[in-house]
């Protein structure tokens, strides 16, 4: 596991060393208009309103995307009624690179083998933690103090990782399921989170996102080498096409995990937990799961293979 934040920090850095590209950072997003043949975003950069002019704007601005907001985006969403409790917590042995997760009757709990820097004394017993409850109880869990919520954390998810010694400040987000009408408009193409967000379940929303970016990449460095407008709809259609199967796919399938984990029926509970102990019997069914999972099917971009954009 790595933390956003320094993925984000050493991604920057990188940015920085490319001189064909120009970080304006930190700026926020005022206004976003379109003529035919360009996309004119007005930001405020600095304490000044700054305005610029490209042929194509790709919204990566998350779940709660400003620019999905300002261009009148429709989403189809839907509410699971839960929220995720996110924490690090520190347990008396190591991980040895192991996840774990738990469904519940509330959802699942993740922990998530994580590797904070070398000065830290916990380093490697140290997990992330997802921990789904329900929308009316996450206040509750939010304010327990760290004794409270170790005490319950190790109730709910029993002693395989051993005993919870530590546990940092928790993050409360809500849970839903969401997918944008439309990717694409002229001069303006949406990925990740702005996009489609999933629930944590199956983790997939983040590999999902990284396939939007490789699937877009290929589609503009091949417009560009025949000379077209990147931000041309016949363009931009190759992408919202190519990905429309992914998408729709990834989400039915966490879609439906959470609502047959969730479901308390009887019949349901049989048939999973028979579910999964037959999968757990059958390594060449996890193969293919787990190659789903890594998006290996379909058609692939290249950089998805491995290989060079051109």
């Amino acid at each position: 596991m790595v933390e956003t934040r320094v993925l984000g920090q050493v991604l920057t850095d990188e940015l920085k060393k490319v001189s064909s590209i120009d970080l304006l950072c930190p700026a926020q997003l005022k206004q976003l208009d379109f003529t035919q043949a360009s996309a004119v975003v007005t930001c405020e950069l600095g304490g000044k309103e700054t305005t610029l002019r490209t042929r194509l704007v790709i919204a990566a601005d998350g779940g709660q995307s400003i620019s999905r907001q300002l261009t009148g985006v429709k989403v189809f969403e839907t509410d699971y009624g839960q929220h995720a409790v996110i924490a690090n917590v520190a347990t008396d042995k190591p991980h040895h690179n192991i996840a774990y997760e738990r469904f519940t009757d509330t959802g699942p709990m993740a922990l998530l083998p994580s590797q904070l820097p070398s000065t830290t004394e916990d380093n490697g017993n140290v997990y992330a933690l997802v921990w789904t409850v329900n929308s009316h109880k996450s206040n509750e869990v939010a304010e327990w103090d760290e004794q409270t919520f170790l005490k319950e954390l190790q109730a709910r998810f029993g002693n395989r990782a051993g005993n919870f010694i530590k546990a940092s400040p928790r993050h409360v987000y809500p849970l839903k399921f969401m997918h944008a009408r439309e990717h694409v408009r002229p001069h303006l193409a949406f990925i990740g989170n702005a996009a489609h967000t999933l629930h944590p379940v199956a983790g997939q929303g983040f590999n999902l996102g990284l396939r939007d970016v490789a699937t877009l990449a290929q589609v503009l460095v091949d417009a560009k080498a025949t000379n077209m407008d990147p931000g041309d709809m016949r363009v931009l259609r190759q992408y919202a096409q190519w990905r429309k199967r992914d998408h729709w796919q990834t989400s039915f399938v966490t879609d439906g995990l959470v609502r047959l984990f969730s479901s308390k029926l009887p019949p349901v509970m049989l048939a999973r937990n028979l579910g999964l102990v037959a999968l757990d019997l059958m390594p060449s069914m996890k193969h293919v799961i787990a190659r789903h999972a890594m998006g290996y099917v379909g058609k692939l971009s290249r950089l998805a293979r491995g290989l060079p954009l051109s």
